[in-house]
């Protein structure tokens, strides 16, 4: 569906901040939603603001898809003979991200509502529901509104008149708690903070709901202390998620020269510090709600380093133990990327993680061979000079890891195909294997 989205910086009331400009989580509440509007496709932000710090109407001004509006009567112009939906966020609203594609999933005019007992800030619909501070809206309605505001509030007012016109509603709390690319069920984000207690509250729900789930033992209990601790040095300066993403590949190249010309101890405590630095990118991102087409691209310098870390220490291997170094480089890397493999088939084949499909993929997610888990396997074998020897235990990790994920891939696809397709589920059924089977009545 394409729509546009208005977006208010929110009225300054006895000369305090107006509740747009609130910081939670680096950034002012108002570039915030800006940020999550444009992410789920608005074609065109209306920024209704008559006045921004100089620094944040800079930023906001790069994208040519925000118009910004000093006045509703602006509104009224930029809205003239507009056919395609608003979605509209209250002012100060921190809200979770999920809220926005649910709204688009349905027609304007559309509340979101809470239905069960809501949050203190949430605005009093009737007696059973309370708004959830967005809605879908007729750009027509929208229109009439800001032509006869007057001195209210335009987006009480706006609610109002959605109400009267009979606008249906959908609960937030039928919003799933499961987030895909948590791998886990993250708790529902809402608040309209306004002191600031309630806004360094509202951060730390923020980076709480950056933290994935489904991980392997040291991204589960090692790095989360250190990411969390960076990512809230870094949340209120200029670094950017893409940055972290440059110098944690710097060092990573640093530490295939380092395994390569026989360093190893200090090659092994770049990899071992890179394992955090890797999980800061992408928390910064999600904290601030600053993603980029470049992001994705940090999976596949994952690998580069992963591999290159192993053909580094297989080529300094090699001097030593010759043929058989590269080898177990190779086995590593082949088997490894096997497994990967094996995961991003079945993430497209169903749309879901393997390593979360079930209790025992998520239990093995947290011990199976990985580039941490090798590496901390690697340490306690380097601490009494055994290098070669971990080396050739990671090779075996690898190959463990690798047969007990096809054996569980195979697994889930049958159980994928028998929930989707009748025929897959005959097919099951008609060629089960009876390891002895009932001999027919009569038979001898």
């Amino acid at each position: 569906m394409e729509f546009l989205a208005l977006v208010m910086v929110g009225e300054s009331l006895g000369g305090s901040e107006p509740a747009g400009l609130g910081q939670v989580g680096g950034i002012s509440l108002l570039e915030r939603q800006c940020r999550m509007a444009l992410k789920a496709g608005a074609a065109q932000l209306l920024l209704v603001a008559p006045a921004l710090p100089a620094d944040l109407g800079a930023r906001l001004s790069d994208d040519a898809r925000i118009v910004r509006l000093p006045t509703e009567a602006a509104l009224v112009e930029a809205l003239e003979d507009e056919e395609r939906p608003v979605l509209m966020l209250a002012p100060g609203l921190l809200a979770d991200e999920r809220l926005i594609p649910t709204l688009l999933k349905g027609q304007a005019p559309l509340l979101a509502v809470f239905e069960a007992p809501p949050p203190s800030a949430a605005q009093r619909l009737d007696a059973n529901s309370h708004w959830a501070g967005a809605a879908l809206l007729p750009a027509a309605l929208v229109q009439d509104v800001a032509a006869g505001l007057g001195d209210w509030e335009l987006s009480g007012t706006l609610i109002r008149a959605a109400c009267e016109s009979g606008a249906a509603r959908v609960a937030v709390e039928s919003i799933p708690a499961y987030v895909s690319n948590r791998r886990r069920d993250v708790p529902l984000i809402w608040a309209m903070p306004e002191t600031e207690a309630e806004r360094a509250a509202g951060t730390d729900v923020l980076l709480a709901s950056a933290q994935k789930g489904c991980l392997d033992w040291p991204a589960r209990f090692i790095h989360p202390p250190v990411e969390n601790a960076l990512v809230r040095l870094l949340l209120n300066t200029p670094v950017t998620p893409n940055m972290i993403t440059i110098a944690t590949g710097v060092l990573g190249l640093g530490a295939i020269w380092l395994f390569a010309t026989g360093h190893l101890w200090w090659a092994l405590a770049i990899v071992l510090l890179v394992g955090p630095l890797d999980g800061v990118d992408g928390k910064l991102a999600r904290t601030r709600h600053e993603y980029s087409r470049w992001g994705d691209l940090e999976h596949v310098l994952d690998k580069v380093l992963e591999y290159g870390w192993i053909l580094a220490l297989g080529f300094w291997f090699s001097k030593t133990h010759g043929l058989a170094a590269w080898l177990a480089a190779g086995g590593i890397i082949i088997f490894a990327l096997a497994e990967a493999l094996s995961g991003e088939f079945f993430r497209r084949f169903t749309g879901q993680q393997l390593d979360d499909w079930g209790p025992f993929e998520r239990r093995f997610r947290l011990i199976g061979g990985r580039r941490n888990t090798f590496f901390w396997t690697l340490l306690p074998f380097a601490a009494f000079g055994l290098w070669w020897q971990g080396f050739l235990m990671i090779l075996g990790y690898a190959v463990l890891t690798f047969a007990i994920s096809h054996w569980r891939l195979l697994k889930a696809i049958g159980d994928y195909g028998q929930q989707v397709s009748d025929e897959v589920r005959a097919n099951f059924a008609g060629t089960s294997y009876d390891f002895l089977p009932k001999q027919q009545t009569g038979a001898r």
